[in-house]
């Protein structure tokens, strides 16, 4: 069986890129995914998506003890099925900051500027509502600011913003600092995720195949080309071949398991392990990331919060309108600020749930009660991917190396954002909400201590396949990997630095333009980027933006 490209994993990258391949009708492309399709009532539920964690539809991983984090081991749950975590997260939409991009492009990536980018945001994107000619509205991706927010929203926003210098008026499509009711990728009450905008419109192509339930064992090499893929979990044939090539979407956990497998890693990781070596790759599951979040509860005076939203009342509403707190994504504001004035961009989120986001929501609200989630926008600590044994489908070892970065600016960041967390809680926006809410020590020790307590991510891994033209990335600038033909990598893996905030849009794009960068090198074309009449209309709006 052979394909022009065998695109591996089906969450948002995959997604995009198989429809970006499939879009002139020429191409033979094969997606494979490990899961199956999405088929569970709680995905299209919008704040159901904490019921998947650790079903079949969840990968359901796990961190070694993060030794700076109070030895906690945190849950990593990512989706396991046709639009992968896409359907498992909270649908919060952004693009990132522009800061992010300019320094990915000042550190090794040109053609990733803000400018570079934000007109493929604008192409992707459906916004429903607005008239910010920079938002896109002819896109794929359904997105509108959450319509089902809880009454508390709007006061933990003002309450939020107080403490911010100069709120701005929107967090997509420009610099932004402040607090806003989350924008969501949600249509007529439900969620509507990558599979919905890219994957179940180009499986009704005739040139897409789709195999669920394949694992990708390793790569085929032959010659420095990578030349197909071999599978295990499906009845046909062990080796699957792509005259073009491979675009590796399977994130930031599963694209440099399935490199190292395939004899591309760190030399003596492979050979510890029983695995020829190909290519000595030192870079192949570093730099590993995400938004570390510690998680704050505060009990409420009456008892409306989400605790009851599975009530036979509000399951009517849904049933019966799409409405009422199952149509909510459950996060439903977001905070952006710095913690020391000096700093060019945010460096601290909140993110306000109406409910107590309880064990890392793996047990549901015991009480009524708020949660805010104090989250490190920018994180500079770094952690590994590696190997844990060499069977092809044994779990890896993850490790985030959360607050190990040698200033401790993390450490600091965590600190004053559970202080602000506190100050919102206390504010009196939010008096007429919440009990009392106690000080907190005075002490930032302490602080911590309470913080580490109750520390998870913002399930946003990372990092794990850098992009860059130093000694130690994986991939160049095109995504193609270094050293390797007929090899793209698309997907959270080869960003070097996480996007401030919620990455599915970042990662969409980087999809789609993987698959340009492909389809251009096959074709004999410069890959340089992705052009379609709406992204070059875009980048008109965008050309003088800093």
């Amino acid at each position: 069986m052979e394909f022009d490209y065998i695109v591996v994993g089906a969450g948002t990258a995959g997604c995009a890129a198989a429809e970006a391949l499939t879009r002139s009708g020429k191409n033979r492309v094969l997606l494979i995914e490990a899961g199956g399709k999405p088929t569970s009532p709680f995905i299209g539920i919008p704040a159901g998506f904490a019921k998947l964690f650790q079903s079949r539809f969840d990968w359901a991983l796990e961190t070694v003890p993060q030794r700076e984090a109070g030895r906690r081991r945190i849950f990593v749950p990512r989706g396991r099925m046709l639009g992968g975590s896409a359907n498992l997260n909270a649908q919060i939409h952004q693009w990132g900051h522009p800061a992010d991009y300019m320094a990915w492009a000042e550190g090794g990536a040109p053609g990733w500027s803000w400018n570079d980018v934000a007109p493929h945001f604008a192409a992707m994107e459906c916004v429903a509502d607005g008239d910010d000619p920079n938002r896109g509205h002819t896109g794929p991706m359904h997105v509108a600011v959450n319509p089902h927010a809880h009454r508390a929203t709007c006061d933990f926003v003002k309450a939020a913003k107080t403490g911010v210098d100069r709120p701005t008026r929107d967090y997509n499509g420009e610099q932004y600092e402040g607090a806003w009711v989350a924008e969501i990728a949600h249509r007529r009450g439900k969620r509507f995720s990558a599979w919905n905008a890219f994957l179940k419109p180009a499986m009704r192509r005739r040139n897409l195949r789709v195999m669920t339930g394949c694992h990708v064992t390793r790569l085929l090499i032959d010659r420095d080309r990578a030349v197909g893929v071999e599978l295990a979990g499906f009845s046909a044939p062990g080796e699957l071949r792509a005259k073009a090539g491979v675009v590796l979407t399977s994130g930031a956990i599963g694209s440099p398991m399935i490199l190292m497998r395939s004899g591309l890693g760190p030399a003596a990781q492979l050979r510890r392990h029983g695995i020829d070596v190909l290519r000595d790759m030192p870079g192949v599951g570093t730099n590993l990331h995400d938004h570390a979040m510690a998680v704050l509860t505060f009990p409420t005076r009456h008892n409306s919060t989400y605790k009851s939203a599975e009530s036979p009342l509000n399951l009517l509403r849904y049933l019966l309108a799409r409405s009422g707190p199952l149509a909510s994504n459950a996060a439903e504001a977001i905070a952006f600020a710095k913690s020391c004035a000096s700093l060019p961009a945010p460096d601290m989120e909140l993110i306000f749930a109406p409910f107590e986001w309880r064990n890392e929501a793996l047990s549901p609200p015991a009480i009524h009660a708020f949660s805010i989630g104090a989250a490190l926008a920018h994180p500079l600590s770094r952690g590994s991917v590696t190997l844990r044994t060499s069977a092809p489908l044994s779990p890896p070892l993850i490790d985030f190396g959360l607050f190990t970065d040698a200033e401790g600016q993390d450490r600091r960041a965590m600190i004053e954002a559970v202080r602000w967390a506190h100050r919102v809680a206390q504010s009196p926006a939010m008096a007429r909400h919440l009990v009392p809410v106690p000080d907190l020590p005075d002490a930032p020790d302490a602080i911590f201590d309470q913080a580490c307590s109750v520390m998870q991510t913002v399930y946003h891994p990372a990092g794990t396949c850098r992009m860059g033209l130093d000694a130690d990335a994986v991939v160049a600038p095109d995504l193609s990997v270094h050293g390797i033909g007929g090899l793209w990598i698309g997907d959270a893996s080869i960003m070097p630095q996480l996007p401030r905030g919620h990455p599915n849009a970042a990662v969409a794009m980087i999809g789609a333009r993987a698959a340009a960068f492909a389809e251009a090198t096959a074709e004999g074309r410069p890959a340089t980027s992705f052009a379609t009449p709406q992204t070059q209309g875009a980048a008109m709006k965008f050309r003088n933006m800093r």
